[in-house]
């Protein structure tokens, strides 16, 4: 049978690699070990040398002897060593690759720990999603979603659950402070535009006129905020500007620091305000005179 099988030829036996190792080992181990034992008798031997003089001497030895028993194995075993490490490595690899979700997502966790970014309670937006921090893990993020525009403040009543792993490429706002009070800003667009004399003053009173209720506490609310956070935020008094659309409309935008939750209502009030303060002439005179011309017919 051994007659039909060619196999090349080598000059030695593949299998005897592994015993050659094994006797170089006990060897190298052997020779080590009687170097050492005669170097420790022949400085035992001298008496002139003092005993604290001895014992650093040998302990010197024994760690030269291992330093050398250690090269001298890394040198015996070094192919062996190198295809382990290069299997090592290919699983290492394999492992990350596999698991490069779970390690963005610790790391994720471990950023939000260092850096407090914000607790169960806060209110965030990570990239497009916003809400209320309801609970987080290792791994996640809980959130109650809050709406968009007027709805921005309102609960969708939809719960988010955001790898950590986003925390690593968008960046986290922390809305929090402005939680209770809030800077709203809204436009009113009026077409045809109507007559601009005093349209400032009509403007300041009708906000004015629905914004009054909320001013003294806006404005307790505004210090509280700047004191608790070390930061100077803008005068909580309304702001009006005009301005004009793309389509070259007037647009009235006005900016309340207002409750949160008072900010929608406040915005259709002072709409529908505005809009009817600043409606054209003919119309209202056609809205005065339609329910006469109608009990008429």
């Amino acid at each position: 049978m051994r007659n039909e099988i060619s196999l090349p030829q080598l000059p030695f036996d593949p299998s005897l690699l592994l015993q050659f190792d094994l006797v170089a080992s006990f060897l190298l181990l052997l020779l080590l070990w009687i170097g050492r034992t005669i170097a420790i008798r022949s400085i035992r031997a001298r008496q002139e040398v003092a005993p604290h003089n001895q014992r650093r001497l040998m302990a010197t030895t024994r760690n030269v002897f291992l330093l050398l028993l250690l090269v001298g194995l890394i040198f015996i075993w070094a192919p062996q060593l190198r295809t382990f490490a290069l299997s090592l490595t290919a699983v290492a690899v394999a492992i990350v690759v596999a698991t490069k979700e779970l390690i963005l997502c610790l790391s994720g966790a471990v950023l939000r720990v260092t850096t407090r970014a914000f607790t169960v309670g806060d209110w965030i937006e990570i990239g497009q999603t916003r809400g209320e921090v309801t609970d987080h893990t290792l791994l996640a993020t809980t959130l109650q979603e809050f709406g968009t525009g007027p709805h921005a403040y309102m609960p969708t009543g939809r719960t988010i659950i955001v790898p950590n792993s986003l925390l690593l490429t968008a960046s986290v706002y922390n809305q929090t402070a402005l939680r209770d009070y809030t800077y709203h800003r809204f436009a009113v667009t009026l077409d045809p535009p109507p007559r601009l004399e005093n349209a400032h003053g009509r403007v300041s009173e009708t906000v004015s006129r629905h914004y009054e209720p909320f001013r003294e506490p806006a404005a307790r609310a505004n210090a509280a905020i700047e004191r608790r956070t070390h930061s100077d935020l803008p005068d909580p008094a309304p702001i009006i500007r005009f301005r004009t659309s793309d389509l070259g409309k007037l647009r009235i935008e006005v900016t309340l620091f207002c409750p949160s939750q008072e900010a929608e209502r406040l915005e259709g009030e002072i709409t529908l305000a505005l809009m009817t303060e600043f409606q054209p002439t003919e119309r209202k005179d056609t809205m005065i005179t339609e329910p006469s011309t109608t009990g008429a017919g």
